[in-house]
This record gives structure tokens, C-alpha cells and sequence, in this order.
């Protein structure tokens, strides 16, 4: 069975429980009144998320769809933060540091908790962590940013309550780990290895 997303009011209406439906069918959008199965390049942030929903839900492999949602959503944020460099960059150093005299090294974490992460290499992040994109400092709030997993299409129809769970706390984790606890959509796995190896399981960070 086909199912095509319409746009009304500037808006496509999406079944709230969508993901439930994507074994026996095939997914398609309408966009200047044609149908559209893939991700299209447009500046219509609208037309973007759809486009990506669409493409996600007619991935029928669990895994495989699982880690294309992860990928895109930290492309859409990547977009503000390399793309606008919306913190403000200058020899590594963002904004809000050149002002309090911080050096962040390339990195926007809080550096007030003497925390360090084992992916940061040549002042850039060597992985993909959507919790790291996801918490944003003061300043940039300030500036009207504002970062939600449900205003992510993909995250918001596709991940589990658990599985946004995950993706909001694994900070300072490599993309392999943060999959791995969403492949296991876990809370008890989960929260066994948290309190085994630390919050952020990884050595180098306690």
C-alpha cells in the first residue's frame, strides 16, 4: 500500500504512530504537485524533513533505518553549527569563551567540570554525538536557538521514547556507542552500564 504525505497550511500531516506502519507500506510526499520517495535539496526546512521522513520510513531494514536517522539528524544540526557557525568560531575558540576568557578548543561542551573528551582531536570532533549537539550553552539560548528532538521529523516519528532517552544523555560517546543503546532500546541495559562504567561509559571522561 502507498501512503503519500500532503502538505495543508504549510505543514504535512504525519500519522503521530507512522513508524508502526512501515513494513507493508511504501511512503511517498507531494511536493509542487509531484510524488517524491528520497530526500530533495531544498531550503524549505519543511520540505526537508519530509523529504528525509520519507526516505527513512521506506528503509524496511531496522538497523539500517535506525542509523540513517541518527546520520541525517546530526547532518540538520551540523548545518547550524559549521554551516552558520552559529557559536562563533575564531582560532578555535567560540564566542561565548572569548568573552570569560575559556578556550574550548574547538569544542562548544561546557568546560566548567574539568571534563574531557577522548574525540576531540585537532579541535574538532572526531565522531558524531547528538547529545553534544543537542545541549547548548546559555548564550546561544539567549540568541533564540533552541535544539528539541521532536522538532526533528525523523527523530520525533521514528525513535522510541527510549531511544530519545538515549540520544539526549549519551554525551562524550563515539556514534558506535550511542547506536549500539539504540539498537538495544534497552532502559535496563542501559542504565546497568551507566551505573557500571559511569555516565558517560568511558574512561577517559571520569
Amino acid at each position: 500500500m502507498q501512503i503519500v504525505f500532503k502538505m495543508e497550511d504549510g505543514k504535512y500531516k504525519i500519522p503521530r504512530l507512522i513508524r508502526y506502519k512501515i513494513r507493508n507500506n511504501n511512503f511517498k510526499f507531494e511536493y509542487k504537485k509531484k510524488l517524491y520517495d528520497k530526500e530533495i535539496d531544498s531550503d524549505d526546512k519543511e520540505v526537508k524533513q519530509i523529504s528525509l521522513l520519507t526516505e527513512a520510513l521506506n528503509i524496511k531494514k531496522r538497523k539500517e533505518r535506525l542509523k540513517f536517522v541518527y546520520d541525517k539528524a546530526c547532518e540538520l544540526l551540523d548545518g547550524d553549527f559549521y554551516g552558520k557557525n552559529i557559536c562563533e568560531f575564531k582560532n578555535n575558540i567560540c564566542f561565548h569563551d572569548r568573552i570569560h576568557n575559556g578556550n574550548c578548543d574547538g569544542c562548544c561542551r561546557r568546560n566548567d567540570n574539568n571534563k574531557t573528551c577522548k574525540y576531540l582531536k585537532n579541535h574538532r570532533c572526531s565522531t558524531k554525538n547528538l547529545a553534544c549537539k543537542l545541549h547548548i550553552c546559555d548564550p546561544l539560548k539567549k540568541k533564540g536557538y533552541r535544539y528539541r528532538i521532536n522538532d526533528i521529523y525523523i527523530l520525533k516519528y521514528l525513535y522510541s521514547w527510549k531511544q530519545k532517552l538515549f540520544i539526549y544523555t549519551d554525551l562524550f560517546l563515539s556514534e558506535k556507542e550511542v547506536l549500539s543503546d539504540i539498537y538495544k532500546n534497552s532502559i535496563l541495559y542501559w542504565a546497568l552500564l551507566i551505573k557500571k562504567q559511569g555516565h558517560s561509559k568511558n574512561k577517559d571522561d571520569e
